[in-house]
């Protein structure tokens, strides 16, 4: 892998030199004393990016050719197109874009390797290094923790907007938190509810249709997938609940049966796809996590052939 290599010409960053009696030897160049590396966040989650920042507490001091900077975090190097180093009035500024994919420990290192000219023997290349420790939490819904400011999730979701009707809503589209549903649609609606503008809840939602011949086995299928997706997530907290609107026992057999964890053959299933879009029963099911309930249901919508499928996050 390549390393960022900064090249400096023209105004080099230069010390002055003193002579040492008629031997005229040069100075030894100095390293900068670098800060303490920094996080442009107090906390961490899953999927978020951060900025790892650091600067010149005390600029270098010599005739420097040549700087490489490298951000290491648990012993991979970050690809330089995620780095950067900016030299600002004799001041250097290091800066390094990471996102981590799960939670635990960042050991994050910066190294900063110089190469100076006119430099004693032995002298012309000088090393600096910092080192911090850093935490990786699981976020509380999708990527964002309860408290979030409108702002931060603003950053985090650029998709969203202030909804005029209702006061602490922003909506907008994006992906799914259910990854076994991005196969089914690309975008899903959101809301993020802000109260004292903090956020305390967001709800995702989508349309499920019958297939091309109009079975209504798809929309079991599609709720079904994302059901079994969270509660492979949330296992020892998931609960099924079945919801009946029809004194149709047939209906009422097959979401008891569903919600009790029973297996159904296709025509079941076809039929309770068809109970869901008619509104006859519907599934309630319930999960949650140290900060979290989560609630994923469908609401029927048998004037266009359709049931929307609605997942819930909301502050514990």
């Amino acid at each position: 892998m390549m390393r960022k290599i900064f090249i400096l010409t023209g105004a080099i960053l230069t010390a002055a030199l003193f002579l040492a009696g008629c031997d005229e030897q040069p100075a030894s160049p100095i390293p900068p004393e670098i800060s303490e590396i920094s996080v442009s966040q107090e906390k961490i989650g899953v999927g978020q990016q951060v900025v790892l920042s650091a600067k010149d507490d005390v600029p270098m001091s010599g005739n420097l050719y040549q700087i490489r900077t490298t951000w290491t975090i648990n012993g991979n190097q970050v690809v330089e197109d995620f780095t950067h180093y900016h030299n600002q009035g004799g001041i250097g500024e290091y800066t390094c874009y990471y996102t981590p994919s799960r939670t635990g420990t960042l050991n994050v290192e910066l190294n900063v390797h110089m190469f100076f000219v006119d430099a004693p023997g032995g002298e012309a290349e000088k090393t600096v290094s910092k080192t911090t420790e850093l935490t990786v939490y699981e976020c509380d819904a999708r990527n964002s923790f309860w408290g979030d400011s409108v702002d931060i999730t603003l950053q985090r979701e650029p998709g969203l907007s202030s909804t005029p009707t209702s006061e602490g809503v922003y909506s907008g589209q994006g992906e799914s938190s259910i990854h076994a549903i991005t196969a089914y649609t690309k975008t899903v609606h959101l809301e993020y509810t802000f109260e004292n503008e903090v956020l305390v809840g967001i709800t995702e939602s989508f349309s499920v249709t019958p297939s091309m011949n109009r079975s209504y086995q798809r929309v079991f299928s599609v709720f079904d997938a994302a059901l079994r997706s969270l509660e492979t997530v949330y296992p020892e907290s998931a609960d099924r609940q079945a919801i009946v609107n029809t004194s149709d026992s047939e209906y009422v057999d097959l979401v008891n049966r569903y919600s009790n964890g029973e297996s159904l053959d296709e025509q079941e299933q076809t039929d309770l796809g068809y109970g869901m879009v008619m509104g006859y029963v519907r599934v309630e099911a319930t999960m949650s996590s140290e900060n979290t309930g989560i609630v994923l249901t469908t609401n029927a919508n048998p004037d266009n052939d359709a049931a929307t499928v609605i997942l819930t996050y909301s502050r514990r």
